[in-house]
């Protein structure tokens, strides 16, 4: 007869390694079932046996659980370190995210940038002819009309087989005076609004002095771009550029923007940022102890800075 020792180790030899059947083992050793099940479990308890998980997505695993526990996030996705192209990889993961959601929402708004035209050309074809998109931030431009949101709003509607709204203005108006006027139009005034009343906001962030769209369509001139970094920006999401402690700029290009503002971002009941590139972590970090986010997704090297 082995004693209780030597029977721990040889059920756990005949399952782990043998590959036996709890019942097999049963009836080999002349032993119950439910004590083949209690001898493996004092096994694990004891140390005897010890399970790892080895799969190369398990770090990223844990992270997602850390981030969206720490943040009290619905949820987080994050793109592996090593991709060919990152923001593809996001946008992929955007997708991922926000697709199964789609047939419990009508009003979603989309704000502009690549990493945003990465997720809108992944996106499948649906039928969701209950939803509407709206842009939330201006639309118009001459360079680089892919990234816009108008452009971005129209292809994501066509895929989706939904209705959709354009935002007819700049993303940055020429001087202003010409923002004001702008926002005093009908037509403005309505997009704004009906931006602050999506149930589900889609939203690139971004740091503008180092890294954004605003920079990739050569909006910010050198001066500008100085002004902004006396001024301590670290983010920029819809039309509002940030400091460190969420504070939104109100001097020089800040002024000019158009779109929905980080005050009214805050009160949509689901707000989805996309990030890739460790320069915009402190953008991120800003937002989520703001508690604007609500799911997230961005690449690895962020989510280990946070």
């Amino acid at each position: 007869m082995l004693d209780r020792e030597d029977l721990i180790l040889k059920v756990a030899l005949l399952y782990y390694e043998n590959e036996e059947t709890q019942s097999d083992i049963a009836k080999k050793l002349n032993i119950s079932r439910p004590t083949v099940a209690s001898l493996l479990h004092e096994a694990k308890k004891n140390g005897i046996v010890k399970i790892t998980i080895q799969h190369n997505e398990l770090h990223l695993v844990k992270l997602q659980e850390k981030l969206t526990e720490k943040y009290d996030l619905k949820n987080v996705k994050i793109a592996a370190k090593g991709q060919k192209n990152m923001k593809t990889a996001a946008g992929k993961l955007c997708a991922d995210l926000i697709e199964p959601l789609l047939k419990n929402i009508t009003k979603l708004g989309i704000g502009w940038g690549t990493t945003l035209y990465e997720y809108v050309e992944q996106a499948n074809l649906l039928k969701l002819n209950h939803l509407k998109i709206t842009p939330l931030i201006g639309g118009i431009g001459l360079s680089e009309v892919r990234f816009h949101s108008n452009h971005l709003a129209f292809v994501l509607s066509e895929k989706y087989n939904c209705d959709v709204s354009y935002f007819y203005a700049p993303a940055i108006a020429d001087t202003v005076e010409v923002k004001e006027t702008l926002l005093r139009t009908e037509l403005i005034k309505e997009i704004i609004d009906e931006g602050k009343n999506v149930e589900f906001a889609l939203l690139g962030v971004s740091n503008p002095i180092h890294s954004s769209t605003y920079k990739k369509l050569k909006y910010i001139s050198k001066t500008e771009a100085e002004l902004l970094k006396n001024e301590h920006a670290i983010g920029d999401i819809g039309s509002t550029i940030f400091t460190a402690d969420g504070t939104p700029l109100r001097k020089g290009f800040s002024q000019r923007l158009l779109g929905i503002e980080l005050k009214d971002i805050k009160k949509i009941p689901r707000v989805a940022i996309v990030a890739t590139g460790k320069e915009k972590t402190e953008s991120v970090q800003t937002l989520l102890n703001m508690n604007v986010i609500t799911d997230l997704i961005i690449d690895e090297e962020i989510a280990e800075l946070l």
